[in-house]
């Protein structure tokens, strides 16, 4: 069975190659389960006074409920493991993705890697990335601005917890159901692989 699974990640800052992530947040569309955790910095930098404002994450929150890295990164990654068959499609959609989550999503696999775990490497070799921000430039190629909080706007999207994981993931579901929904009238395949190739990833 093909599986997608909406993911977003808050972070310590926006420097996809330096920062910490500092909260998970999972959903696969088809089954509804949910994954997510906060996370203690992996350089151990404290959050600074914008960045909880933000996010509403603070570090009190990192140090007394966040899971120590490595643990953090293998329950995510088993949680995605759970959803992955090498004769299916797995899919994992962030919005602005491919110059951030996607990044932040890798430099986890490379972490584990390179402290010796490699069960995740055949996974990770077949997933099909696909960002959110570019579909909706694809779909609303009139709109100046594709944000989350733009585009949840033009949908009448209500995201109850902006800039937590959690929230995000949820509104970018009901997005990402509007979406397919142009594709399909535009008569366009909504299959994974086929929109991976018209975004040019």
């Amino acid at each position: 069975m093909n599986h997608t699974i909406i993911y977003d990640f808050e972070t310590s800052g926006l420097n996809p190659f330096y920062d910490d992530i500092t909260e998970i947040g999972c959903k696969c569309i088809e089954t509804g389960k949910e994954f997510t955790c906060l996370l203690k910095p992996l350089s151990n930098q404290l959050l600074n006074k914008k960045n909880m404002e933000i996010t509403g994450i603070t570090n009190k929150m990192l140090s007394e409920s966040g899971l120590p890295t490595m643990k953090a990164y293998c329950v995510m990654f088993d949680y995605l493991l759970e959803h992955y068959d090498k004769d299916s499609t797995l899919s994992l959609i962030a919005h602005n993705g491919r110059t951030f989550d996607d990044i932040f999503l890798k430099r986890a696999h490379r972490y584990l890697q390179e402290n010796g775990n490699h069960t995740y490497d055949e996974m990770m070799n077949n997933i099909v990335f696909i960002d959110s921000l570019l579909l909706s430039r694809l779909v609303h190629p009139e709109r100046y601005s594709h944000s989350m909080r733009s585009m949840c706007a033009t949908y009448n999207i209500t995201n109850e917890a902006e800039h937590r994981a959690m929230g995000d993931v949820k509104a970018l579901c009901s997005l990402w159901e509007y979406l397919i929904k142009q594709l399909k009238a535009k008569g366009i395949s909504t299959d994974s692989k086929t929109i991976q190739k018209l975004l040019f990833i």
